[in-house]
């Protein structure tokens, strides 16, 4: 089996199976790993908020 042989059984898919299809085919494709500084930066960020809560969007001045 190769990817072309793939691709060419999906050109004999239905249309109104194609959704169907991409379901299937979505769960294969593996996640990216975030790097180490963006969930550094998350449980920061994280942090951050239990102790300092948030500001109402409406209380910022945007000018």
């Amino acid at each position: 089996m190769s990817r072309e042989m793939l691709k060419n059984l999906i050109e004999l898919v239905p249309e109104n199976d194609i959704e169907v299809l991409y379901r299937v085919i979505v769960k294969f494709v593996p996640e990216v790993e975030p790097e180490p500084g963006e969930l550094e930066a998350l449980l920061e960020g994280r942090e951050d908020r239990k102790k300092n809560g948030t500001i109402p969007h409406d209380a910022i001045n945007w000018e």
